[in-house]
């Protein structure tokens, strides 16, 4: 009788250890996947950080690269650091920056609206229509200093993306 006991005993210790490390397991393999996900998540915000600075910096060089054909009646302020910028384009990079502000650095968007709004040339509703857009005095260095910031903000990115891409899982941690 007392073998039947120490047999049933052992068989009960048995499954209560198998238990314990299933029980072990489970959690650590739980704990992994969360990890692995809030991972994925990260890279996948990084990435679409990046990909929205980019698309934003590509607009503003679209800005730059434009000469304005239509202003040649305004020559008193169409030198060669004043910016035209279209109704459109300007629509889509207030829309743009209110859209994407989560991926965005706000402190670096509202100083750069800030300073092009102080170099905006005033004119009458009827000329601005005429001439299809806004023009800045002085504000090609604005923008190319913007650029540069964004340019600088995607390499912190892409070095922080790198070093969250390399980092290792493990179950351990």
């Amino acid at each position: 009788m007392t073998e039947i006991w120490i047999v049933g005993l052992a068989a009960l210790v048995g499954v209560m250890i198998g238990a314990l490390i299933v029980i072990i397991a489970f959690n650590l393999r739980i704990r992994y996947e969360e990890r692995r996900n809030i991972r994925r998540r990260m890279l996948e915000h990084k990435t679409k950080e990046i990909e929205t600075v980019l698309l934003l910096n590509q607009k503003i060089q679209e800005v730059l690269q434009k000469r304005a054909a239509t202003m040649s009646s305004y020559v008193g302020f169409d030198s060669l650091d004043d910016v035209y910028i279209t109704i459109d384009d300007y629509v889509f990079l207030q829309s743009f920056t209110a859209q994407n502000n989560f991926y965005l650095p706000n402190y670096i968007v509202e100083e750069f609206f800030k300073q092009i709004g102080q170099r905006k040339v005033i004119l009458s509703p009827e000329d601005t229509v005429a001439m299809g857009g806004y023009a800045y005095k002085g504000a090609r260095s604005v923008l190319e200093e913007f650029s540069a910031s964004l340019l600088s903000l995607v390499n912190e990115r892409k070095v922080q993306l790198k070093k969250l891409a390399n980092e290792e899982l493990t179950y351990l941690k």
